[in-house]
């Protein structure tokens, strides 16, 4: 029952979950996004800031001015420029310096890496700052052309410009779009770091910034850097942080709080998770104490009832006014129900009672009637003075004594559907050699090896004749002139639902046999035709082996007593 309730309940708290999960995931993530902004922000500002360089650059260098002319315009440059760039310098073909003007000392030569690949291109590489050991300044590089006093082009060359990467708030105009990013104190906060995030240093110089991020951030940076990742974000309880490559391959990582309505937002969610879950949990409480009270007891005292009853007690159950209207009218349906089971049971007791009586009598019934049968083809075989005619009565009487024996164990054992094979065919096999006259002496040594294997008297019937057959022909004609020797009988199970029967014997053989005594070999045909018949009544496949005596071997398909007959 609780469970139908909180089944019921689910779907109408699963919505509000998900809707409060939402909401609270949007709102945590927030910081994320905006560190996330913030790092596009930077990037774009950085291109725009290096186009503008490389534009101006490219103006100079189409002036078809000379090296004089050209040093002069680039003094003019940085004086126009407010002097924010540290150095705008005039560099040869393989990269030396030929004219610098700015802040910076000593202009080393131009890297390769520094150098732009075609005319129009514009080259930016990043410069590490010796004294924070991470990137400073970019460095703004384009093809330019020096011209001779004629105004006739001389020699190539590049012009080269070196930007701060520092962004400093109080130099920046009012409209500057920077502004919003670099603000005292603000909530964002910005660093570059180099290539393995080991150092880092404020991007604004003046906003009064931490001068690294916090160093499990830094150890988080330098784990993203090391497998490869350009952009990822984390949210910490103290901010977001979100690292990402820039132009020139420089690497800034961000940080943003939370706002004012983001913490607001966060505290109502757990208030307001607390206050459902609290909520719903009383409502369960609730509908869990009713449904036992009006439903589970009546239902518990109606079971506990109904076993009693099956347990052979009485079925009683009091059924009150407390009780819903389908549990008091179930009660008193079963009630009727059982009353009737009652009498049916007994009815069915005396009739299977009955039943069992009439299946004994009638085994024993049969069982007598094929002894009699039995003796009174003995005593008629006692009568008759032909030997070969007296024989022929002895092979039927040991027939219908085979069938006298199945018949006493279905009746002893009381199993009408299966019957043990191990200690059936063992008492068989004695009860033939007893009525040949060999069971007292020693001349004949019987060997049972079968299986504690149960079969069905279908096939018990005629295995039961073949093994009365073969072992009769076994002690008549295998071991002539009182000869001793070794009968083996033997009943296995195989797989795939199949039986193996085998009579062995280490006798002169069949062919000896037959030898020995044209009319034994009559006897021995009709014999073997019993034998084959009845194996093709069980459908098995019978084999007949002449090597140092003879063997038959009969593999047949094993049946299965039915379910509900084994059940019986």
């Amino acid at each position: 029952m609780m469970a139908i309730i909180l089944l019921a309940a689910m779907p109408i708290a699963l919505i509000g979950a998900v809707q409060a999960w939402h909401s609270y995931h949007s709102t945590l993530e927030a910081p994320g996004e905006r560190t996330d902004l913030t790092v596009s922000r930077i990037d774009l500002e950085l291109r725009h800031e290096a186009d503008h360089l490389g534009s101006l650059l490219q103006a100079v260098s189409r002036m078809r001015l000379d090296d004089a002319g050209l040093r002069h315009m680039l003094e003019l440059v940085q004086s126009l420029t407010g002097r924010h760039y540290s150095q705008i310098a005039l560099a040869d073909d393989r990269g030396n310096i030929l004219t610098a003007v700015g802040r910076q000392g000593d202009a080393p030569a131009l890297g390769a890496d520094a150098m732009p690949r075609f005319q129009g291109d514009v080259r930016m590489v990043a410069l590490t700052d010796p004294l924070t050991h991470v990137p400073g300044y970019f460095r703004i590089t384009v093809s330019a052309v020096i011209y001779d006093d004629a105004g006739r082009p001389a020699r190539p060359g590049y012009l080269t410009a070196v930007m701060p990467l520092s962004w400093r708030s109080a130099i920046l105009q009012a409209s500057d779009p920077r502004l919003d990013l670099v603000q005292q104190n603000g909530p964002i906060q910005i660093w570059v770091v180099d290539s393995q995030a080991r150092a880092a240093a404020p991007l604004c110089s003046d906003c009064n910034w931490a001068a690294r991020p916090p160093d499990r951030i830094m150890q988080w940076a330098r784990v993203t850097l090391a497998t490869g990742g350009d952009h990822a974000h984390i949210t910490l309880p103290e901010g977001s942080f979100s690292i990402g490559r820039v132009q020139g391959g420089v690497h800034v990582l961000t940080m943003t709080r939370r706002n004012a309505g983001e913490r607001h937002a966060v505290v109502m969610f757990a208030i307001s998770l607390v206050s459902s879950g609290l909520l719903l949990l009383a409502g369960l409480l609730g509908a869990s104490k009713s449904a036992d009270v009006l439903v589970i007891t009546p239902l518990r005292q109606l079971t506990a009832s109904v076993n009693q009853w099956q347990l052979g007690g009485m079925y009683e159950v009091r059924s009150n006014w407390a009780m819903p209207l389908e549990v008091r009218q179930l009660a008193h349906a079963f009630s009727k129900a059982t009353r009737r089971l009652a009498r049916h049971e007994k009815r069915l007791e005396r009739a299977q009672a009955r039943q069992e009586l009439l299946l004994k009598e009638m085994h024993h019934r049969v069982k007598n009637n094929l002894q009699i049968v039995a003796s009174l083809l003995n005593l008629q075989a006692g009568r008759i003075r032909q030997p070969a005619a007296r024989e022929e009565f002895a092979q039927a009487r040991d027939r219908v004594r085979a069938l006298a024996t199945l018949h006493r164990y279905l009746y002893a054992d009381g199993e009408l559907y299966s019957l043990n094979m191990q200690s059936f065919v063992r008492e068989l096999c004695g009860q033939i050699m007893h009525a040949i006259g060999e069971s007292d002496e020693s001349r004949i040594t019987l060997d049972i090896r079968v299986d504690d294997l149960l079969m069905v008297p279908d096939q018990a019937v005629p295995l039961a004749l073949i093994v009365t057959e073969a072992v009769s022909n076994t002690i008549k004609y295998a071991f002539p002139d009182r000869q001793h020797g070794t009968l083996e009988v033997g009943l296995r199970a195989l797989s795939g639902d199949r039986a193996c029967l085998w009579i062995a014997d280490n006798g002169v053989g069949m062919a000896a046999a037959r030898n020995h005594s044209a009319a034994e070999e009559g006897r021995s045909g009709i014999g073997m035709q019993l034998i084959r018949g009845f194996a093709r009544q069980l459908g098995g496949e019978l084999q007949m082996f002449e090597e140092n005596g003879t063997r038959y071997v009969l593999v047949f398909p094993l049946k299965q007593p039915e379910q509900d007959e084994t059940s019986a």
